[in-house]
């Protein structure tokens, strides 16, 4: 049975939204308010599929809800920065220190190359990538791709990024068993349809 937002959950919702809504840089395109609502859900479907308890899910839900707000001062080491702004908050409303302690672990985990340790952090960074599934994959491919340019003040061509795309595709595996066997033949219909869009590229290099 999932846990039901409870109080916590609710203000760190609202606190969450509040900082990115009010201190994101409209260079970031991708890591929104959106992208954080999506990982809150995945992490949601997937822990569905577990047996995690309550208390677990509280903790997996205000990892999810902080996990980016980092980027509300840049991209570099914005996992860093993250577990940082949730552990503040939280030993500010006296939030246990061994939960705040796996919260942060969760954030941290999200660092790609994704190395999570456990169950919990399994979760998270499946939900996190959960877009190579989706059905608008390349909406939010654009979006990220807009996001580096801006952010890293370079010019990635199309060709060079689908490159990347398939790259990434090709070599992702969820950690999650849910998100092994629910995903992975969206997944390879997204690389299929990265593929198909090379194809122009590939023919004029010959």
């Amino acid at each position: 049975m999932m846990l039901m937002e409870n109080t916590l959950i609710k203000k760190v919702k609202a606190h969450v939204i509040t900082l990115l809504s009010e201190q994101l840089s409209t260079d970031i395109t991708y890591h929104s308010i959106n992208h954080t609502q999506d990982v809150v859900r995945a992490s949601n479907e997937i822990a569905e599929k577990q047996k995690f308890s309550e208390e677990e899910i509280e903790i997996l839900n205000i990892a999810a809800w902080f996990h980016d707000v980092g980027y509300i001062k840049g991209s570099q080491n914005h996992e860093d920065r993250s577990a940082v702004i949730a552990g503040e908050y939280l030993e500010k409303r006296n939030y246990p220190e061994e939960k705040i302690k796996q919260v942060k672990g969760c954030i941290l985990a999200t660092k790609m190359p994704q190395k999570p340790k456990n169950a919990l952090q399994k979760t998270i960074c499946d939900a996190d990538l959960m877009h190579l599934a989706s059905e608008d994959y390349f909406k939010k491919a654009d979006l990220l791709h807009n996001e580096i340019e801006k952010t890293k003040l370079c010019k990635i061509p199309e060709n060079e990024w689908l490159k990347m795309n398939q790259e990434f595709l090709t070599g992702h595996c969820f950690f999650t068993e849910y998100a092994q066997k629910t995903y992975y033949s969206a997944v390879q219909e997204n690389l299929r349809k990265v593929r198909e869009r090379l194809k122009p590229w590939q023919k004029t290099k010959k």
